[in-house]
């Protein structure tokens, strides 16, 4: 009699727990198990925190499935997809390739994942908290920044060295927010030159209590025993954006700091996001028996389903205790299944709910008893030693945190490479990216939002250019191996790729096109430089207004054709059109060349088919297509507060003969455009005629070129 397979998609708590118990039924030698999890280990959760604070190490957390599954084949494969009808899976194999396995019984139990996207910059300047790579990456970072704030001779960069915001104040938050507390007040006696004084640890949290996952009484001794340890608790505030400065929250305040994390937020699974079945709230809709509607040989338990607990009639939490509960009984189910007995429906009285606050205490609910303080934690660390997966385990932890009480904790850690690395960042409107005179260390590319180029002096600071999508900077530093000559700031809001030097010197090497555009940015930026000096004397004096024409031409929306792009193009012979939203601020622009090529490809679609019918003549579609899919989105523009000079900077920068002018960085409402032939006129009209510019205030006149070369 052939085996019935059974497919789990998961190696957590409640995919282990499923697996463990179909291994140990009456009919494990009539079972194939299958488990598929991307890590070989499961990941015990509830103690990621003392991984991050170094109170325990990696191996200590980390199960081998291998060796908890006995009986069972474990791979480690990422799964593409599930075809529901066939009763397959598709999984990319160990040579890239993509194979498929067919089931006779399949467990969804993925999990989910952290959503970095939730809050802008967390993904680039944030830890998320969801896996040991996550837990030990942080211990690191704590560490160094721990040696950084020893040396620092900056007052406003120590206090941010020594901050470590966590973003959120639920089980995971809190127990983490007293781990890095209890750690790095723990290890301050070892650094001279830091006082307890100077750390400074925050939980942020939208509510007005923490822990609402707890009743009223634990919360408040959480929140006075947390406070009491020196972590600071922000309620009713929200994480607007998180950036190489720190936290920017809802009332408008920021709270600098070089650590921050996340432990709010998550993502179904991807498997989970592609299947075509009902989803309620990102989680898989389930039967009281958990198997999914229509499909009765299918499960889905732990975080990615929606299991509506019988006893109550409530969704199950997304905790360890109701997932472990939810694979015994969806083993049980298959099991009855395979016998042709009745499944039952998922029922569960919680037994309760631990969390350790830090310095020894904790707090806890236990049928219906609620314990706070040393008690409390030391019940926590009890019921945890106990349901870690292996005795080994349960002796290598145990021990270990008889050693934490009595020796200090280790402050070794990997330093990384930060010239080896590509990575994103985000940085706030107004804050710097480098200061003119600091080391450099990467390049800039930058995604979206504006920088402005700033040169400084003592008592003063000049924008000389602004940068914007599809730009790039820091690439003079870098190739001269000298101190940046100017300071970048972030005029908007800006996302940016970073290289480091190891990865920029490579590719710079390596790929001729970067190399060629490096080359000729260096080029155009060392020429204009050389002859800046005395056209910013005369120039820099006013301001845009001098040379700021009207719009040459009506505006459009993104979501007009391109066929009424060329009709204005041609009726008022404009070389360009701005495109604006339904609140008039500019989303791009679409210039002549760009419509000529789309009239060429046209015209090159009507030979290539040689069709008479207009229906199907792709010249048609051509000029029927949206402006928005043309237009160059966000294109730099100057604003009025600007200066000429820094119109000619960012002109010659980006090889342009005209730019926008909007009314500020934060209102992109169109003010007009300047041309480089008015700019070029009125250095020539200044340096023959020292009174001009004075006239041209008195009399309000713009200035145009006296030959229009348009």
């Amino acid at each position: 009699m052939a085996k019935k397979r059974v497919i789990i998609l998961g190696g957590g708590f409640a995919g282990v727990k499923c697996a463990r118990t179909l291994l140990k039924s009456d009919l494990k030698d009539q079972l194939e198990v299958i488990v598929f999890n991307r890590q070989n280990h499961m990941v015990f959760h509830p103690l990621l925190a003392e991984i991050a604070s170094a109170a325990l190490q990696v191996q200590d957390v980390a199960a081998p499935l291998r060796q908890m599954l006995l009986g069972a084949i474990c791979r480690t494969e990422d799964v593409l997809g599930v075809d529901f009808d066939a009763r397959t899976i598709e999984y990319e194999a160990y040579n890239g390739s993509r194979a498929t396995i067919n089931y006779d019984y399949l467990v969804l139990a993925c999990g989910n994942e952290a959503n970095l996207a939730l809050i802008p910059g967390v993904d680039e300047h944030a830890f998320g908290f969801k896996t040991i790579g996550d837990a030990l990456a942080l211990q690191g970072h704590i560490m160094e920044q721990l040696e950084k704030a020893e040396v620092c001779d900056n007052p406003h960069e120590k206090s941010a060295y020594l901050s470590f915001i966590v973003i959120g104040g639920g089980f995971s938050g809190v127990e983490l927010a007293g781990e890095i507390n209890e750690l790095v007040r723990r290890s301050q006696r070892f650094y001279k030159n830091i006082s307890e004084e100077e750390i400074r640890v925050t939980i942020i949290h939208s509510q007005d209590q923490i822990l609402p996952e707890v009743g009223p009484r634990l919360r408040e001794f959480a929140q006075h025993q947390m406070r009491k340890a020196g972590v600071t608790i922000i309620l009713n505030k929200r994480a607007k954006r998180v950036s190489a400065a720190g936290v920017n929250c809802s009332e408008g305040f920021t709270i600098p700091a070089k650590t921050v994390v996340c432990t709010i937020g998550c993502a179904p699974h991807p498997v989970i996001q592609r299947l075509n079945v009902a989803k309620e709230k990102n989680r898989l809709v389930v039967e009281p028996d958990m198997s999914l509607p229509g499909y009765e040989d299918a499960f889905a338990i732990g975080d990615c389903a929606n299991v509506i607990n019988a006893l109550d009639q409530q969704p199950c939490p997304t905790t360890a205790q109701f997932a472990e509960r939810q694979g015994t009984a969806c083993a049980k189910n298959i099991i009855a299944q395979i016998k042709g007995q009745k499944t039952h429906a998922f029922k569960y009285k919680m037994m309760g709910q631990l969390c350790s606050i830090g310095a020894r205490n904790a707090v806890a609910e236990f049928n219906g008893m609620t314990m706070a303080g040393f008690p409390a934690w030391f019940m926590w660390r009890g019921i945890y030693l106990a349901k870690l997966p292996s005795f080994a385990q349960q002796c290598k932890v145990g021990m270990q945190w008889f050693i934490d009480i009595i020796f200090p904790r280790t402050l070794a850690h990997v330093k990384a490479d930060r010239t080896k690395r590509l990575s994103r960042a985000f940085f706030a409107e107004g804050e710097y990216i480098f200061k003119q005179d600091d080391i450099a260390n990467e390049f800039y590319s930058i995604e979206e939002g504006e920088v402005e180029v700033i040169k400084e002096s003592e008592d003063s600071e000049e924008i000389v250019a602004v940068l914007g999508r599809g730009d790039f900077f820091g690439e003079s530093a870098l190739v001269g191996n000298t101190k940046r000559t100017a300071s970048v700031r972030a005029r908007t809001d800006c996302e940016m790729m970073v290289m480091g030097r190891g990865i920029f010197s490579e590719m710079a090497g390596s790929l001729t096109p970067l190399a060629d555009a490096i080359a000729h940015a260096m080029k155009r930026r060392s020429s204009l430089a050389s002859t800046l000096s005395k056209a910013a004397s005369i120039l820099d004096k006013f301001k845009l207004d001098v040379v700021l024409e009207p719009l040459p031409a009506e505006t459009l929306t993104a979501d007009d054709t391109v066929k009424q792009a060329i009709k204005i193009i041609n009726e008022q012979r404009v070389d360009f059109i701005a495109i604006v939203d339904e609140d008039g601020r500019l989303q791009g622009i679409v210039t002549r060349s760009d419509l000529l090529r789309i009239i060429d490809v046209a015209h090159a679609d009507t030979l290539r088919t040689n069709t008479s019918n207009n229906n199907n003549n792709p010249a048609n579609s051509r000029i029927n297509m949206l402006v928005r899919d043309i237009m160059v989105k966000d294109p730099v523009a100057l604003t009025l507060n600007d200066s000429i000079t820094t119109a000619l900077v960012t002109m010659r920068d980006h090889n342009l003969k005209r730019l926008p002018v909007v009314i500020s960085a934060h209102q992109r409402n169109l003010a007009g455009y300047v041309r480089i032939e008015n700019i070029m006129d009125c250095f020539v009209r200044s340096s023959e005629d020292q009174d001009f510019f004075e006239r041209r205030q008195r009399t309000g006149e713009i200035v145009k070129p006296r030959i229009n070369s348009m």
